[in-house]
């Protein structure tokens, strides 16, 4: 079965802050919300997805993004 795309930018981005709990507190996300996205039960809002790919691409931009 292939990951969902939100679940591996979810996963990635954690790796970039330092955890999940830092990139829940990031996200303003309560701790259900994370439980869901991160098993691919549901999807994050639009705009919460924008913003880990925002972390990603900031983290790329300072040569600081997780190993594929």
């Amino acid at each position: 079965m292939v990951e969902p795309v939100h679940s591996r930018v979810l996963r990635r981005a954690a790796r970039v802050v330092g955890g999940y709990r830092p990139l829940q507190q990031l996200l303003n996300a309560s701790p259900d919300d994370m439980i869901s996205w991160i098993r691919g039960a549901a999807e994050p809002p639009v705009a919460t997805f924008a913003r880990l790919v925002e972390i990603l691409l900031d983290a790329a931009e300072l040569g600081r993004a997780p190993p594929v």
